[in-house]
């Protein structure tokens, strides 16, 4: 058996290894002990705060594009698989440029990286007013490239930046910038789309990839905290090089819990449309969204940081599978509540796998564990958008709601797999 071989087998524990006896047992209930870091080390430093800005005004600038394509294909005369195929163009070079930009954000200074992501994310939005589906498509395949640069590059700043006792919390942090941005940016953009057609929330996401551009001008040459390696992958292999084994097991979580966001956020116009509610009702309904994830998120990193990885996604798993229960129920009330109820799962698992991650990466190699493990968000977004896209075509609801309930325990499945030994502290290596 090869060495790359070897690596792949034992992070993702495939029938046959050596690990097989430990293959039913649990994520450890604890994170690493935080006596290693005495006293608490501070979180919210100059550096860590522009990195919480940074992806605060990127995920609102993309969330108000995303929330009005599918306004505009349906005012186009398109249809729901159009949707789909639109954020499956986002999410494509998000998947294929991710591990290379992480292999850059372990070998130099991420600031050059964010720079030129947030203006890609700055310049493109305007493009989208140029008509026809495949000037569309190659539109937001550019802004795609943009959003996995800038995206990638800020996470690693972030792994970087976070104390050892304090990772779930800082990832929650992090994670709470995307709730804030959806608390405000969607509902503005179904506004400004109602009241001046496709420019308003165009001009709007613009202006705040702009004002990211001006806050990544500003980032320090090399923040404190985010030393670099000498050589961050010493005699791997050419695929281990860019793709970091420690994190797959996270990728393939994020990919299944994540799948069923797009059904309360891409697909919810597509929902009010089918269940005749009108579409103003959105303007209510995403804030009431964004603030659930807005409250959870922060208490979600520090309970990760307390609970344990593995109890932390078990439970929010249970949680996600209820909401999607009552989504099946039917209803504009039912779905708002199943969306608020999911949210309060993802504030539990997400924050616990963006924190397992680190907790796995080798030292040197946090950027390239980093831009496998959030490949997962862009799969989740980009596939499951399209499958979902089918099947709403195809059958309608509630059977996307029925199949998400299948990948909730597809999730628990996966985290159960995962060994003790397999989880160490960066700091102890």
């Amino acid at each position: 058996m090869t060495v790359t071989t070897a690596r792949l087998r034992a992070a993702l524990l495939l029938p046959g290894t050596a690990a097989r006896g430990y293959a039913r047992a649990r994520l450890p209930a604890d994170p690493p002990p935080a006596a290693e870091v005495s006293p608490r080390a501070s979180l919210l430093t100059g550096p860590f705060r522009s990195v919480l800005l940074l992806a605060l005004l990127g995920f609102a600038s993309e969330y108000t594009v995303r929330t009005v394509i599918p306004l505009i294909v349906l005012a186009r005369g398109g249809e729901a698989v159009v949707v789909g195929l639109l954020a499956g163009a986002f999410a494509l070079p998000s998947i294929l440029l991710r591990p290379i930009v992480g292999r850059l954000a372990d070998g130099s200074p991420p600031r050059t990286l964010v720079r030129a992501g947030t203006l890609l994310g700055a310049i493109l939005p305007l493009l989208l007013l140029v008509p026809g589906t495949a000037a569309t498509v190659l539109v937001r395949f550019a802004q795609g490239t943009g959003w996995a640069v800038s995206s990638v590059a800020n996470q690693a700043l972030m792994a970087r930046l976070a104390p050892a006792d304090r990772r779930g919390e800082a990832s929650g942090l992090y994670m709470l910038m995307p709730a804030l941005a959806a608390l405000v940016a969607p509902a503005a953009g179904v506004a400004l789309f109602s009241a001046t057609g496709e420019l308003g929330p165009l001009l709007i996401a613009m202006g705040l990839g702009l004002a990211a551009f001006a806050v990544a001008l500003h980032l320090p040459a090399r923040p404190r905290g985010g030393g670099r390696p000498a050589d961050p992958a010493p005699g791997r292999p050419w695929l281990t090089q860019f793709v970091e084994p420690s994190a797959l097991p996270g990728t393939l979580m994020l990919v299944c819990f994540g799948s069923v966001s797009t059904l309360f956020s891409i697909f919810a116009p597509v929902y009010a449309l089918a269940v005749g509610a009108p579409l103003g009702i959105l303007v209510l309904y995403y804030p009431l969204y964004g603030l659930a994830q807005a409250i959870a998120l922060p208490f979600g990193g520090r309970l990760s940081d307390g609970l344990g990885r593995g109890r932390s996604i078990s439970l929010g798993t249970f949680i996600a599978a209820a909401a999607l229960a009552i989504a099946t129920t039917g209803g504009m009330v039912a779905f708002a509540l199943a969306a608020m109820i999911y949210a309060l799962a993802s504030a539990l698992v997400n924050p616990a796998i963006s924190a397992l991650t680190i907790e796995r990466a080798p030292r040197g190699r946090i950027g390239s564990a980093m831009a496998t493990y959030s490949i997962g968000y862009q799969i989740a977004n980009g596939l499951s958008s399209v499958v979902w896209g089918a099947l709403i075509t195809i059958f309608g609801f509630p059977w996307p709601f029925v199949g998400a309930v299948v990948l909730q325990a597809v999730t628990l499945g996966l985290s159960r797999r995962l060994r003790p030994s397999q989880v160490a502290p960066l700091a102890a290596r």
